[in-house]
């Protein structure tokens, strides 16, 4: 008798259903080893120096002021470095917006601790009903609680691959002391990346 062997042929389907998993397992493995390798960790972003320089306000409750701040961006990572394209500050009192500026764009290597001057002049805000009487009690009450918001385009690099640009959103709520003898303590931003 005659033995027959019979070949067993895969359907295409469950070749292209092969080569589809093949791909995504090998995908994975790669991004696995390559996220193992830089172990990407979180910026940290502190406000530090917050100081308010010539303070008026006038009669009709018009607010002047220039009120400067460091920013500190420590970079954790040993891999990855960070552009800032564009960085852009706001600085607000009860949700009233009261100063903005431009900062300057830098590079950032890694393991590195950056400070980063903010200049914001609060120039003929006009402040109405509490936001007014309350700038006046802080203010008297020796310190002024703001809040700073940060937006930047930057971009990461990790030996000569550069990302695409990523939004960066920095919260951070100082106290500003009411006067030049007073020193401001740090203040941690959240980050939202």
């Amino acid at each position: 008798m005659a033995t027959l062997t019979k070949t067993r042929r895969l359907s295409p389907v469950r070749c292209i259903a092969l080569i589809v998993l093949t791909i995504i397992v090998i995908v994975g493995l790669t991004i696995l080893v390559i996220w193992l390798s830089v172990k990407p960790r979180r910026p940290i972003y502190s406000i530090e120096n917050a100081s308010l320089h010539n303070y008026n306000m006038t009669k009709n409750e018009h607010l002047y002021g220039n009120f400067n701040f460091t920013l500190k961006a420590y970079n954790p990572n040993s891999r990855i470095s960070i552009y800032y394209d564009s960085v852009e500050v706001k600085l607000f009192y009860n949700s009233l917006q009261i100063a903005f500026n431009n900062a300057e764009t830098f590079f950032q290597p890694h393991r590195n601790v950056t400070y980063l001057d903010l200049f914001l002049s609060a120039k003929d805000v006009a402040l109405y009903g509490d936001i007014a009487r309350d700038l006046k009690t802080e203010r008297t009450s020796g310190a002024v609680e703001v809040e700073i918001k940060v937006r930047a385009k930057i971009r990461f690099k990790v030996g000569i691959w550069k990302s695409s640009h990523r939004k960066l959103k920095l919260s951070c709520s100082p106290r500003v002391p009411a006067s030049s003898t007073k020193s401001s303590q740090t203040s941690p931003c959240d980050l939202d990346l």
